[in-house]
């Protein structure tokens, strides 16, 4: 009767490696930061931890978590079929302005309108980043080359587009889509007395984040793309046609990128402006990069981003008086840490799993001489 391998402690701790050396070596990087500003980084952190650990905070950091999910995701399905979609930027924001455009607009009940604004968003984003996955397919045209032109594509189309009157008017200071009416807007769940409210986007997220990991992991599908991303010629070999998988996964990463924009869109703003929250497509790839492309890694980066973001705003108060851009230290720092502390573990690990069957191998042959022997 087998029995399944027994696995040490030592063995289970060694994922949490990484993430923790990044932690550290970012605290310690950004305490360097403050003493060279003359700030007491004790002071520092004592006031952001105070500050960040209370209802309001941890509520508002769930909330600006969920563009930086949704972004992480559509980059981190790229990095499976190792593909660099640099391109996510560009596609939410324009996936965003025409879904405004064509929820406020349509005709119907606010559901509708919600249900149209989804689809459009995730329509507009496939259809932009189905572009270059098509030349990458078709023409061998780099991926990260094709992204960043459509990038800068998407930012003309936007500015043209916002200058229309049949998408925009002047709402204001500001050139904007018509606003959605309150029985479209995304629900909320009001927390302490209306002080704080949770984005109900979050639910979807979740599904998205289960829908992902349940793909990639346990489908046909996500075994082909994993198996592409790692050896394309096996692949082939075996039947996946690596053509059609990066055109496939190029339109998949557009879809989850028009998500990106729904929660500003459906849940804060209710309209595409001038001002409309940029970045997050940019953010998402640091998530993606320390999370570890895992849907369980990417949803606690996402939050722990979105926590140092919120607990920096203390940073200027007195008697502080730091500036508040130590949060992108904070971030810069924990992504390039982790993607070094990364590739050391997995370079111990693979060393230690090769010593570790060459003395399996060298037991066996051993075990079998002396059966030869005795024999």
């Amino acid at each position: 009767m087998s029995t399944a391998p027994t696995v040490s402690v030592k063995q289970r701790l060694r994922p949490l490696v990484a993430p923790l050396v990044a932690l550290v070596a970012a605290l310690v990087i950004t305490s360097l930061v403050l003493l060279l500003g003359s700030h007491n980084p004790l002071v520092a952190y004592q006031k952001m931890l105070k500050y960040g650990w209370s209802l309001d905070s941890l509520v508002v950091a769930i909330n600006q978590s969920l563009p930086l999910v949704m972004s992480a995701l559509a980059v981190t399905i790229g990095f499976k079929m190792n593909l660099f979609n640099i391109g996510v930027e560009g596609q939410y924001r324009l996936a965003a302005l025409v879904a405004a455009a064509a929820g406020a607009n349509i005709a119907g009940p606010g559901f509708f309108k919600i249900i149209v604004t989804v689809v459009v968003a995730m329509l507009v984003g496939a259809g932009f980043a189905s572009i270059a996955g098509l030349l990458k397919a078709t023409r061998g045209v780099n991926e990260v080359v094709g992204t960043i032109m459509l990038n800068g594509i998407a930012f003309s189309l936007i500015a043209f587009l916002l200058h229309r009157k049949l998408i925009a008017a002047i709402h204001g200071s500001f050139l904007s889509t018509n606003k959605y009416p309150e029985s479209a807007w995304f629900p909320t769940w009001t927390i302490r007395h209306g002080t704080t409210s949770l984005m109900l986007w979050v639910i979807p997220v979740i599904v998205v984040l289960v829908a992902f990991h349940y793909m990639v992991t346990r489908t046909r599908f996500g075994f082909d793309l994993r198996a592409t991303g790692m050896n394309p010629n096996a692949a082939r070999t075996s039947g996946v046609s690596p053509t059609r998988m990066i055109i496939i996964t190029m339109i998949i990463s557009g879809a989850l990128a028009g998500l990106v924009g729904m929660s500003y869109l459906l849940n804060q703003y209710h309209t595409y402006t001038q001002d409309f929250p940029q970045q997050a497509g940019f953010a998402g790839i640091a998530v993606a990069l320390v999370g570890r492309q895992k849907a369980a890694g990417i949803a606690v980066t996402a939050f722990l981003f979105a926590m140092i973001a919120r607990m920096s705003q203390v940073l200027p108060d007195p008697p502080l008086f730091a500036p508040r851009e130590i949060n992108l230290i904070i971030q810069g720092t924990m992504m390039l840490s982790a993607v070094i502390a990364y590739s050391v573990v997995q370079r111990r690990q693979q060393a230690t799993a090769i010593r570790e069957a060459a003395e399996a191998t060298h037991a066996a042959l051993l075990a079998k001489n002396v059966s030869e022997a005795s024999a």
